[in-house]
């Protein structure tokens, strides 16, 4: 994403009237829940048994024992993750949501990974290394996304031929492997766990936007859950834990550190 992205933000009246959850809750209950979309390996997705697996579940499983309890995951799709969170149907997003200031407006971040963009093409096809590659060209993308937000910046200055969202990361590339489109703009780590799965279908053809941060989402009444959350987090980051899982899906460093 990494996700990630940009939604319609219908829900700042209703953040503001949300009660608390709070620390408190999450102690007494046993659990955090936490939501996560599952159409986007290597971050979220389920494995061949059903069971969701990735590095947002493995950071959120270690972030929950941190805190005393046991991690809860609540299967969102991405359109409605935010309005879920402002109803109460869980306590966070840990699903690679990129941090935008229309975002900030309506729930807090903790910060915890930084993602970049990337392109993707069919091998033999369109080599698009810079956004003015783009040019006459039908872009694929996940919708409401901020890979969809990039592209519809890019048109205001290229000459896109047509673009087209998709529901799920895997109908971009469906779209490419099918001809229906020529190039995916996608999350750097979903873009190249696809292209592992199959290089001789598809190749990285260049970066399309550089790292930006991606953050756990909690309702702006959750104060002392966020505090927690950050104390936990840092202490990940300094004992190693956190690289160790990065380390784990990604197969490098992590690009934030102490």
């Amino acid at each position: 994403m990494v996700r990630r992205f940009l939604m319609c933000f219908l829900f700042l009246n209703l953040s503001m009237a949300m009660a608390s959850t709070d620390l408190g809750d999450v102690s007494k209950n046993g659990t955090l829940k936490v939501a996560v979309d599952t159409t986007y390996p290597p971050m979220e997705f389920e494995d061949m048994k059903g069971e969701i697996i990735g590095f947002d579940v493995d950071f959120a499983k270690e972030l929950a024992k941190r805190l005393g309890v046991k991690a809860e995951f609540i299967v969102m799709p991405w359109d409605g993750i935010l309005a879920g969170l402002a109803s109460k149907r869980y306590d966070v997003i840990i699903s690679s949501m990129n941090i935008t200031d229309d975002r900030k407006k309506v729930v807090n971040f903790v910060e915890y990974a930084r993602m970049g963009q990337i392109f993707v093409a069919k091998k033999g096809g369109k080599v698009v290394k810079s956004k003015e590659d783009l040019n006459g060209l039908v872009v694929a993308v996940q919708k409401d996304t901020t890979s969809s937000e990039a592209v519809e910046n890019f048109q205001k200055t290229i000459k896109i031929k047509s673009v087209k969202n998709f529901s799920a990361a895997t109908d971009t590339f469906n779209a490419i492997k099918a001809g229906q489109a020529e190039v995916i703009v996608i999350d750097e780590p979903v873009g190249n766990y696809y292209v592992n799965l199959a290089p001789q279908t598809f190749v990285v053809t260049g970066e399309a936007i550089a790292p930006e941060p991606i953050g756990i989402a909690i309702r702006k009444t959750d104060v002392a859950l966020s505090s927690a959350i950050e104390i936990q987090f840092k202490a990940m980051l300094k004992d190693g834990t956190y690289k160790k899982i990065y380390t784990k899906w990604f197969g490098k460093d992590p690009v934030l550190k102490m």
